[in-house]
């Protein structure tokens, strides 16, 4: 499907580039180099990192053979959609086998220890770091969202957050119940959204939703071009690249890690409070030794 699509856009972009206007080819350009970022945007968002005018991107998909902007999205959609599946993902790796197959420990650490590295100096991140502990710091509930294999991270973060005395909501699943558990979200409270390749709409909708009751939205994503990020208040970026034909969430974990901590240091009493209150609500004989994970 892939080939295909690259040869009804590219190639169309590509057969009309010299008959186009100076506008149309800023357009052009951007998505040769960026359709990949240009699959999560609005016409309006093209036109501002193209720096032409959104009719201007309007006439553009007309004028290359599309109805509209909104067919041209879905077909570049389709491209990177297919980009993304995981065989394709996995599709290298005849060609690989003669590499020494001894070395994957070290290379999948290399890899986990380069996606901390680009977390913890991610520009935006570092930005909104503050802000989001804040965020969660003063929020009387928070609701932690992870659809599909991104609930282990949600279950991960609600777990530590509740533990530590934050009222915390878990939402794993993206059918109604996600909904009816969101249904009393309100402005005192926090969504926290986890979005990762490949993206699901019901997130979208989640942080949606929570906007329009004027909640609180800190999203925890590997772009800020992705969908999630486009609708969130927050947004944190994490590296997720993985030796396979999965994501390594190891930098995730740490920013759940360093989230947890920094809310903590803010409520040093409520947690100590939180902590003793449900250390004595469990059985001593449960455990061999006293420590701080419950």
């Amino acid at each position: 499907m892939a080939r295909d699509d690259h040869i009804e856009i590219f190639q169309r972009i590509r057969a009309a580039y010299a008959d186009l206007s100076p506008s149309f080819r800023k357009i052009a350009d951007f998505l040769l180099e960026s359709y990949r970022d240009a699959a999560f945007l609005a016409a309006s968002r093209v036109a501002s990192r193209a720096d032409v005018s959104e009719s201007a991107v309007v006439r553009f998909a007309g004028a290359i053979g599309y109805s509209g902007y909104p067919e041209m999205l879905r077909a570049i959609q389709r491209i990177v959609k297919s980009e993304l599946a995981p065989s394709r993902r996995l599709a290298g790796d005849d060609a690989e086998d003669r590499r020494d197959r001894r070395d994957v420990l070290g290379r999948t650490v290399a890899t986990d220890i380069e996606n901390l590295r680009r977390t913890a100096s991610d520009p935006l991140t570092l930005a909104s770091f503050d802000r989001a502990v804040a965020m969660l710091a003063d929020a009387s509930e928070v609701y932690s969202l992870g659809l599909r294999r991104l609930g282990s991270l949600a279950s991960m973060f609600g777990a530590l957050l509740g533990t530590s005395g934050v009222r915390t909501q878990v939402l794993t699943h993206g059918h109604a119940e996600m909904f009816e558990q969101l249904y009393y979200i309100k402005k005192e409270h926090v969504l926290v959204a986890f979005a990762f390749q490949r993206y699901t709409k019901r997130t979208v909708d989640a942080i949606d939703l929570a906007n329009r009751r004027g909640a609180g939205s800190l999203v925890i994503t590997d772009s800020l071009t992705s969908p999630a990020a486009q609708s969130g208040r927050v947004s944190l970026i994490c590296s997720v690249k993985g030796e396979s034909f999965f994501n390594s969430y190891v930098a995730a974990v740490s920013v759940i890690n360093a989230l947890t901590t920094a809310v903590v240091d803010l409520r040093r009493k409520a947690t100590r409070r939180a902590l003793d209150e449900l250390d004595a609500l469990l059985p001593d004989e449960d455990f061999f030794g006293r420590g701080t994970d419950v």
